[in-house]
């Protein structure tokens, strides 16, 4: 018989064991390739995890770079907004105070004009009283002047008509 490596086996039961070794080993080898292409897949995944993870964050911080120019923006709009009611509200104070003097102006010359006016319908009445006072004294006059008249013609007539 031959030798063979392991003593007490028969050739056939020493092939057999080698025929399992070799197709372990080429379980192995296909085993250790499908480990080598999960370990590649795992690197790619991880990798494109942790590209996914900054493009993530870069995201995330042109997100915030925008918000924080929106916020900037909205502030200064705010601001600018205030800044224009604010002189809007003095504009308006300016133009209600103008309008108060202008209108205290109008009521000062519009009091002196009522007192000039006044003071002018007081001269006229008292003239017109005057005037009246003087018409009846004068008609008195007139009056007493004519029925003395009268009285004389009458006493004339009468001692013409006597005769």
């Amino acid at each position: 018989m031959e030798k063979h490596p392991l003593k007490g086996v028969p050739p056939s039961l020493a092939d057999c064991r080698e025929v399992v070794q070799q197709a372990v080993q080429e379980a192995i080898a296909s085993r250790q390739g499908e480990i080598e292409h999960l370990k590649q897949t795992i690197v790619a995944m991880r990798e494109g995890l942790e590209s996914g993870r900054v493009s993530s964050r870069e995201a995330v911080q042109s997100v915030v770079a925008e918000s924080h120019d929106e916020m900037r923006q909205l502030r200064d709009t705010i601001v600018a907004l205030r800044v224009q009611m604010e002189q809007m509200g003095f504009d308006r104070q300016r133009a209600v105070q103008e309008a108060v003097a202008a209108s205290s102006d109008e009521i000062s010359q519009l009091k002196k004009t009522v007192s000039a006016l006044r003071d002018e319908m007081e001269r006229q009445r008292i003239r017109h009283s005057e005037e009246m006072q003087s018409a009846r004294v004068s008609t008195r006059d007139e009056v007493q002047h004519l029925e003395q008249m009268i009285r004389v013609l009458r006493d004339q007539m009468e001692n013409t008509n006597a005769r």
